[in-house]
């Protein structure tokens, strides 16, 4: 990565000893977590995830549009983001109302805000790799998928129990921290080989890190309440550091040039 500080260099080897800790870790948690407890403030707990999620399409449709070195980064997170709530909305069954059609719908709102970011992921990387031009209605799809989540913020305000029972919580924070481990590793071995690219796993290590801990404190009282806080003061740091590697890496892959455009080949428009 062009203009790399020595200790952006140096960084790859926290995210490898992230991941390296987060094993034993994760093996641990799949056996010691209960399958199913009681959760509380789950309404909070949601609308916090839904108003993150809204404002990281309208984020990723804004700077799309822009063209801005940023898009990048607010595609991986809004994907990320996503991801892990309907991963565990999914699973846990917690943050439902007792109207039958709400967790399909979410789920299914959750899957177009994916393949939207990915596909404003993939049409950032084909802007500088050969020159292309953005998707121009990628934008207004975003738009429209946040303003899906609407209806899902209007119900969690209005008719979701504060005080659920969440199942499959084995499964659930397995998959979380095996992601992390994934996404912390996949940090590191792009900062090791000083790739650009590096904003896209270290924005959904960020991500995913912030989601922990929003998810591990939120619905818990007493002596876990007290564990999760203690926890975030490692995994909010962490998730930070992640976000500057990311803010620099945008820029290095902002300011390398397109293939097609040093080629001297004319900038095509996207559909």
């Amino acid at each position: 990565m062009a203009g790399m500080t020595a200790l952006e260099r140096y960084l790859k080897w926290l995210y490898w000893a992230g991941a390296a800790g987060l094993a034993p870790w994760t093996v641990y948690l799949y056996f010691s977590q209960v399958p199913t407890a009681v959760t509380h403030q789950v309404h909070v707990l949601a609308v916090g995830i839904l108003v993150a999620l809204m404002l990281g399409v309208l984020v990723t449709a804004w700077t799309h549009w822009r063209g801005s070195c940023q898009a990048l980064m607010a595609a991986s997170f809004t994907a990320a983001a996503t991801f892990i709530s309907a991963w565990f909305r999914g699973l846990t069954r917690s943050g439902g109302s007792s109207w039958s059609a709400s967790m399909p719908a979410f789920l299914a709102v959750a899957a177009v805000i994916v393949v939207l970011c990915a596909a404003a992921i993939k049409s950032e990387l084909a802007a500088r790799s050969d020159g292309r031009g953005r998707i121009r209605w990628l934008p207004p799809a975003l738009g429209v998928a946040a303003l899906a989540l609407v209806p899902s913020l209007v119900i969690v305000l209005v008719a979701v129990p504060p005080v659920q029972v969440a199942h499959h919580l084995r499964l659930a924070w397995t998959g979380l921290d095996v992601c992390e481990l994934v996404a912390l590793a996949a940090t590191g071995l792009a900062l090791h080989r000083r790739s650009p690219l590096a904003v896209i796993p270290a924005t959904v290590t960020g991500a995913l890190l912030l989601c922990d801990a929003w998810i591990n404190i939120i619905p818990t009282t007493g002596m876990a309440r007290a564990e999760a806080i203690v926890l975030a003061f490692v995994e909010v740091p962490l998730a930070a550091v992640s976000f500057w590697v990311a803010a620099r890496s945008a820029r290095a892959f902002r300011a390398s040039p397109a293939v097609g455009a040093a080629r001297g080949a004319p900038a095509r428009r996207g559909a």
